[in-house]
């Protein structure tokens, strides 16, 4: 009987779990795929359930970056009742792979804090609208970098995505003497920007009067274009005054 009564007066005294909601996702991430820079924000929806025994209200969902933009259910939340959080990402100005997290803060519920994720790949828009030598999309093949000056360095880029389905790899750029063509050291893969970065020591070594034009031949492991010819262009600047006279 002691025994029973000592367990009586201690259960008495044993805190009594207060009620609480409980945040229960559907899923904390989602893959949003792979889709144009050019098509707008690109939006999909967290849902969740309250499944604790309390009301629960979200306080504050927040993303990692201004790229991102979070709408939620602004009204509490009762047990076995739902919400949602919509997440809109916005590609523009952004290619290549993206992963984004939204820090989700709540009242009255267990967890406290949750983090949600989006991830995907965004497709240059270089990709679709530049100018097609097999699998490559160049912003030019013929970049032109305007006037400069004789005995000055010139440096440009040629840019250009990987509007194919497979790895594209650059073994190597012919290039005529005296000038340095530096290209990516590894395959670029689809959706995926590139460029070759040109340095010319003495614009006026490649000049007919005063155009000037730098031949580049690409090798790559594009079956469809193993060569691809580009090329860097300018007008050399006419001598400053007095500059004719001293030569």
């Amino acid at each position: 009987m002691k025994t029973l009564l000592l367990a009586a007066a201690l259960a008495a005294l044993a805190p009594v779990a207060s009620a609480q909601g409980r945040l229960a996702f559907e899923s904390p991430s989602a893959d949003l795929g792979r889709f144009a820079e050019t098509r707008g924000p690109v939006t999909h929806t967290f849902r969740f359930t309250n499944a604790g025994d309390a009301p629960l209200r979200l306080v504050s969902v927040e993303a990692s970056c201004g790229c991102t933009t979070p709408s939620w259910t602004q009204d509490a939340v009762a047990p076995g009742a739902s919400g949602a959080i919509e997440v809109a990402y916005d590609p523009a100005g952004r290619p290549g792979d993206f992963d984004k997290a939204v820090f989700v803060r709540a009242e009255g519920a267990e967890p406290a804090a949750v983090t949600l994720r989006i991830e995907g790949v965004v497709r240059p828009a270089l990709a679709d609208t530049g100018v097609r030598i097999g699998a490559l999309a160049f912003r030019a093949t013929t970049v032109d970098v305007g006037e400069v000056r004789a005995g000055e360095p010139l440096q440009t880029s040629v840019q250009f995505a990987n509007a194919g389905e497979r790895p594209v790899r650059i073994d190597r750029v012919e290039a005529p003497e005296g000038v340095e063509v530096v290209f990516p050291p590894r395959a670029v893969f689809p959706d995926k920007l590139g460029g070759l970065f040109v340095t010319v020591d003495d614009p006026a070594a490649f000049a007919d009067g005063r155009a000037v034009r730098i031949p580049l031949v690409m090798h790559t492991t594009d079956p469809d274009a193993p060569e691809m010819a580009v090329a860097v262009t300018a007008t050399l600047a006419p001598p400053a005054a007095g500059e004719e006279d001293r030569a």
